[in-house]
């Protein structure tokens, strides 16, 4: 584990919050594995038999039930796509977000068929942080406030909640990040999926070594190198991730950039995501070696391109099904 910054710092209360202990309910856990043993060889349920373990554990009861899923998508913008890093633009990331609260996004209609509500969290759409090459992300202070921003995703108490983002440039911010916490080189963390041009994988790893770079004094900490390299979004999901662990409210990540926002909090704590779950696996090879560094197996192969919340809108229904064998009633004779 890295050494924390400062004690007085505004990531301080962030810090102490990922480090408390909160233990998951291993009785209700050991009620699955009864009631999936009573079921002989019908119970044989395979990953569904451990998500249903998984959320009895986490949510404290038995069985375990999806009533009341969210699905929270955090929506940021980033000054380095002024650099050509992303296939799309920050008004893209707009318009996202405009079709998605009128209901009119495929991603909605996924949602809705699950039964998650779906609640959108922008983050100064129109104050792109700054190049991550020429400064630093966030302040402290715009840090800790947008991780403690985060902590609304819970604020209805969901019974599960599926985390998404959506930002143009931030799987290159997320891939920084990544090489602050993970090490190897940008090349690596930056790896494309096979529609990804060759001349944008080369301005993302020049752009990261750049940030890498200007800020490696400042990287042996998770949190720093979140406020670094990271984006509002990021900071968001971090927050989710701890607000939801402090509630019982087990966690879906869903692509590479969840993935690493998850990935903070493990390098604080490996303890303090022991209530997520990868929804799914993209086709970016650097989500595969993310999803390693936390010792999580995505619970779907759906060879989606990126992640922005199909995966772990797609998961809820999965998850539902898991549940269903422990709270289906008897039909009568």
């Amino acid at each position: 584990m890295s050494e924390p910054a400062a004690q007085n710092s505004p990531l301080s209360d962030a810090r102490e919050l990922i480090l408390k202990p909160v233990e998951a309910d291993a009785e209700s856990g050991r009620k699955v594995r009864e009631a999936l043993l009573g079921m002989g060889r019908e119970g044989d349920f395979g990953r569904l038999g451990e998500a249903a373990e998984w959320l009895a554990k986490w949510q404290r009861r038995f069985p375990p039930r999806i009533e009341k899923p969210t699905l929270a998508i955090f929506a940021g913008s980033h000054g380095i796509v002024d650099a050509g890093v992303s296939l799309s633009s920050n008004s893209d990331t707009r318009a996202h977000i405009d079709a998605l609260r009128e209901g009119r996004a495929p991603l909605s209609a996924i949602a809705t068929q699950a039964g998650a509500t779906v609640r959108v969290f922008e983050l100064a759409l129109d104050r792109p942080t700054p190049s991550i090459a020429k400064e630093a992300a966030m302040s402290e202070r715009e840090c800790a406030a947008t991780i403690a921003y985060g902590f609304e995703a819970v604020e209805d108490n969901p019974d599960l909640l599926a985390i998404a983002v959506s930002g143009a440039g931030v799987g290159t911010a997320a891939a920084a990040v990544a090489c602050a916490l993970y090490g190897g080189s940008p090349d690596y963390w930056v790896r494309p999926s096979a529609q990804t041009p060759a001349s944008l994988s080369v301005k993302r790893s020049t752009l990261v070594s750049d940030a890498l770079r200007l800020h490696r004094g400042h990287l042996s900490d998770p949190l720093e190198a979140l406020r670094c390299l990271g984006g509002r979004e990021l900071a968001a999901c971090v927050g989710a991730i701890i607000a939801a662990r402090h509630q019982s409210i087990p966690v879906v990540l869903d692509g590479f950039a969840t993935t690493i926002a998850a990935g903070v909090v493990h390098a604080v704590s490996p303890k303090a995501v022991s209530h997520c779950m990868a929804s799914h696996i993209t086709q970016r090879p650097a989500h595969e070696a993310a999803l390693e560094h936390l010792g999580l197996a995505p619970l779907l192969q759906l060879q989606f391109q990126t992640g922005g919340g199909l995966g772990s809108a797609s998961a809820i229904g999965v998850l539902k099904t898991a549940c269903a064998p422990f709270i289906a009633k008897p039909a009568e004779a």
